[in-house]
């Protein structure tokens, strides 16, 4: 595989689904004044990603209002009852040619850390991988031991304690194989059956891992931030 350099991602946020768990369309919720969405969305700007497609399905014309007063860019995904992996589609076939890459991030994990977004575009373009924390080993990893320096991946995947979380940066090289997807599990099971393509990052960012389904979710979230010292930021 030839060298595959990150340098202008775009981000996409998915923010289709019927939220159904949390009585509430969960882009539109507020969380200190401001809705779920624009969480997720400032943290990537806050990271200098400006470019950010907000895919919508559910509760489409309120989402995508706010998308635009917010200066994003919505898609909608006519599909998106189908389940997740047709809103990542349409995310996925509405980068413009001119991005690289794309980040994607459904919208109920909205507190990642700039700093994490900004680390996995930098992870991605080290030319030499780093080192083996970074790259991931190949037995955790699922890379198939190439040495760094004669490969680069197309994916990368931060990772907490072990445990794989989102956004995923995916290199537009494979966003053809990923739209043809016809496998189970959706974005996962892809991301599992193109595990030689996959480099994990580690970080110490609990809130990769963090969803939000319920209000009980949105307590927990709220208070496990305010224990970790967090603002609730990006504004």
């Amino acid at each position: 595989m030839n060298s595959t350099r990150f340098t202008n991602p775009a981000a996409i946020i998915l923010a289709a689904g019927r939220s159904s768990r949390m009585g509430a369309t969960k882009p539109l919720m507020l969380i200190d004044d401001m809705p779920m969405l624009m969480y997720a969305a400032n943290a990537f700007r806050a990271a200098g990603i400006d470019y950010i497609i907000v895919v919508t399905g559910f509760d489409a014309e309120c989402v995508a209002a706010l998308a635009r007063e917010g200066a994003l860019h919505p898609v909608h995904n006519s599909n998106f009852d189908k389940g997740m992996f047709t809103s990542v589609c349409a995310g996925i076939e509405a980068v413009p040619d001119e991005f690289d890459s794309a980040f994607v991030l459904p919208v109920d994990i909205p507190f990642v850390s700039p700093e994490t977004l900004k680390r996995l575009q930098t992870s991605a373009n080290r030319e030499h991988g780093a080192d083996a924390k970074e790259r991931g080993a190949a037995s955790a990893g699922g890379m198939d031991g190439m040495p760094a320096a004669a490969r680069s991946w197309p994916i990368v995947i931060p990772r907490h304690k072990g445990k794989p979380g989102h956004p995923p940066l995916i290199h537009r090289s494979i966003f053809g194989q990923l739209r043809g997807w016809r496998g189970p599990d959706g974005l996962g099971g892809f991301l599992k059956a193109q595990s030689s393509l996959v480099a994990y990052l580690d970080v110490e960012d609990p809130f990769i891992l963090r969803d939000i389904d319920t209000p009980d979710d949105m307590q927990k979230i709220i208070s496990d931030r305010n224990l970790h010292g967090a603002a609730m930021p990006y504004t």
